[in-house]
C-alpha cells in the first residue's frame, strides 16, 4: 500500500496571523506529564518529554483552536483563549 502524505498547513486556512498573537499559554511547573493534551491534539502540537508536556513553538500555524488541550488538562497547566476577532483559523468545509 502506498503511503499517503498530508500537508497539514494546506488544511488550515488562517486570517491575519501577524495580529493573532499567542492564544495558548503553558505553565510547565503545573504539568504532571500525564500526556492527555498530546492525546487529544489532532495535529500533534503537544508532546511529552522528560515528564513534562511541550507545545510546538509555531503552534499558531496549525492549531485548530478547539481548546481540547485546555479542557482535558486536569492540573490546569494550560490556558486557552480564542484569538482576537478577525484572526485565526477559518473553517471552509464541513
Amino acid at each position: 500500500m502506498e503511503e499517503i502524505k498530508i500537508d497539514l498547513k494546506k488544511l488550515v486556512k488562517r486570517v491575519d496571523t501577524d495580529q493573532m498573537g499567542d492564544f495558548i499559554s503553558f505553565d510547565k511547573s503545573k504539568c504532571d506529564g500525564c500526556g492527555r493534551c498530546a492525546l487529544v491534539c489532532s495535529f500533534n502540537l503537544w508532546s511529552v518529554k522528560n515528564g513534562k508536556a511541550r507545545l510546538a513553538p509555531k503552534y499558531q500555524e496549525l492549531c485548530l483552536e478547539c481548546g481540547g488541550c485546555w479542557e482535558i488538562c486536569e492540573c490546569e497547566a494550560i490556558d486557552f483563549w480564542y484569538p482576537k476577532g478577525g484572526t485565526g483559523v477559518v473553517i471552509e468545509y464541513g
